[in-house]
Parts: C-alpha cells; sequence; structure tokens
C-alpha cells in the first residue's frame, strides 16, 4: 500500500529526486529539469516531507544522499525506465518473431492476392504464424477489434466507424465466359447476347443482402438477366463458367490467372462498368502497433504490384 504521503508525488517530482541523486547539486539537477534553483529547492523541500527524512546533507564540495536516499536509487531508476518504456514504441523484428497476425478477405482476395502475401510474409518472418478468414459485406459491423490486424476489401464491405482503411488500387469488371462458348470467337458481345445466356453470381456469402452491384448500370433490363449458380467460392464459378454456357461477369485478375487451367475467355462488357476500389483495412486500436505496421505494409505491397490499376 502506498503511504499518502507519497501518493502526492508527481512523476517530475521523481525524476527531479532521481536526478539529485545522480548530480548531487540542486543546481546541475535543476538545469536538467528546465527548473530554476529555488524551484529544484522547493521540489527538494516536498521530498523531504514525503519520504520524512533529509534526503541530502549539504557539504562544502557536494550533498552527500543519506542513506534512505540512496536506497531509494535503484527502484526509483528502475520505475522510471519502465515508466518511459509506456511512451516508447518497441520495434518489431520479424525475423524472430512467433507472433500470429489475423487477416480477413473475401474469397475472390483470398485467392487473388493472398498466396503472394504468404510468401512474402513467411520470407520475412519464417517463425511467425498467418490466419486468414472470411469476409463477408457486413461482418466486420459486429466484430470484436481484437479479432483482427488487417482486413482487404472493396467498396461493398461495410467498414465500422472505428477501421481506419487505404486505397490499394482498382479493378475492372469483365464477362467471363468458356472457350468453347458461342460468344467465344466475337470481337465484342452486345447487350443482348449478354442477356440472352444465364449467369453465374458469385456472392459475399452470409451475412448481408448482397446486392447485385451491376443491376443499377443494365436498368429496367436488369430483369432480364437469370443467374442460374450463386456461391461465394470463386475457382469454383471459374470452373462451373469453364464447363458450362453460363455467363459471368467480375473483376479480371483471377481470371486471367486461371484462363488456360479452365479454358476462359474473358471479353469487355456491353455496357460501361465503373472501376472497383480495393483497399487495406485495420482497427484503430492497432494502427499504432509495430508489427500491424510491419504486416500492413507487406499487403499493401504486394496488392499494388499485382492488381491492374494500382493507387498512386
Amino acid at each position: 500500500m502506498i503511504p499518502s504521503t507519497l501518493q502526492h508525488l508527481d512523476l517530475k517530482s521523481l525524476t527531479g529526486l532521481l536526478y539529485l541523486l545522480e548530480e548531487r547539486n540542486v543546481g546541475r539537477a535543476a538545469d536538467r529539469l528546465f527548473l530554476s534553483q529555488s524551484a529544484m529547492s522547493r521540489l527538494l523541500n516536498r521530498l523531504r516531507d514525503a519520504f520524512d527524512d533529509p534526503l541530502f546533507v549539504r557539504t562544502s564540495k557536494e550533498m552527500v544522499p543519506t542513506s534512505k536516499a540512496l536506497a531509494l536509487e535503484a527502484p526509483l531508476k528502475l520505475m522510471l525506465e519502465q515508466m518511459a518504456g509506456l511512451w516508447t514504441e518497441s520495434e518489431f523484428q520479424p525475423q524472430s518473431s512467433r507472433r500470429t497476425f489475423r487477416m480477413q478477405t473475401t474469397h475472390y482476395q483470398a485467392q487473388a492476392y493472398m498466396p503472394a502475401i504468404a510468401e512474402q510474409f513467411y520470407r520475412e518472418a519464417p517463425f511467425a504464424s498467418l490466419e486468414t478468414s472470411t469476409l463477408t459485406e457486413t461482418s466486420l459491423l459486429n466484430q470484436a477489434e481484437h479479432s483482427l490486424d488487417v482486413a482487404l476489401c472493396s467498396d461493398y464491405i461495410q467498414l465500422p466507424n472505428r477501421f481506419e482503411k487505404m486505397l490499394l488500387g482498382h479493378e475492372k469488371f469483365r464477362c467471363i465466359m468458356s472457350s468453347n462458348h458461342e460468344l467465344a470467337d466475337r470481337e465484342s458481345i452486345t447487350l443482348d447476347d449478354y442477356l440472352s445466356y444465364s449467369h453465374v453470381l458469385v456472392n459475399l456469402g452470409v451475412g448481408g443482402a448482397n446486392p447485385i452491384i451491376s443491376d443499377a448500370l443494365l436498368g429496367d433490363r436488369a430483369r432480364e438477366r437469370h443467374f442460374a449458380f450463386r456461391t461465394p467460392y470463386m475457382l469454383a464459378a471459374l470452373e462451373t463458367v469453364g464447363r458450362t454456357s453460363l455467363l459471368m461477369s467480375n473483376s479480371g485478375l483471377l481470371p486471367e490467372r486461371f484462363r488456360e487451367q479452365f479454358g476462359l475467355v474473358i471479353k469487355d462488357l456491353p455496357m460501361d462498368f465503373p472501376f472497383i476500389n480495393y483497399y487495406s483495412s485495420w482497427p484503430k486500436s492497432v494502427g499504432n502497433d509495430p508489427g500491424v505496421i510491419w504486416f500492413r505494409g507487406i499487403c499493401e505491397r504486394v496488392v499494388k504490384d499485382l492488381i491492374p490499376y494500382p493507387a498512386i
């Protein structure tokens, strides 16, 4: 239990005591604490009252600490060093870290970016761990902040106010079809062509209403489009498109990567489609965490290197 007399001492007073112990001189201790000599003398008197001890005895050459003052020096120095550490960011050392980092992405982004992120992650932090989980349209809204470090998201993911975000770049929606599709050899497709076939919808899974983002562009004709296959799994959707006559509208990066494997053809959509913005996002509570800053840096560099239209 801390005596009531000590409870009224502030950090500056305790720092002053340490300086007096180190300097054995009121004037020099005052200079280090940016006080006048008279103010330093008043501080010393408060310390004497608080510890009920003279603390220092004046001689012709210096101030000699009492035995009680000498006994205070080591614990006082340790306490002030620990207090200073509260304001000092610890340096993160990825090469030796065994920390677990948690990330959330959509199925699309997991396939498009996670392998390259993991490659760079383990190259820099071979003993650390990386956990990923699925991000849905509204899953961040009711999620505890401590449950993740970074999320990769787009304009269609709802972010709570307690999250920060950084623009990584843009992708463009394309029309994906099988290389055996009747439209595959055409230089371009018309809107009538586009609406005459059934479609695949890659949704964001449970947790939101998942509005179909291209409906507004189709206007009244949106009702003519029929979705015959709905799934949150991007690779399942791409392989299905390669095996059927279904069409799919989605960002072009991942379909390009699996073009040969699944026998795909990628064409421009028959309507103007705005670019899709992609972001890295993180809880404000971990914004200054050195480890999270390092991890965010990896994600941002990898995505900007791969995304078709990186943010400048």
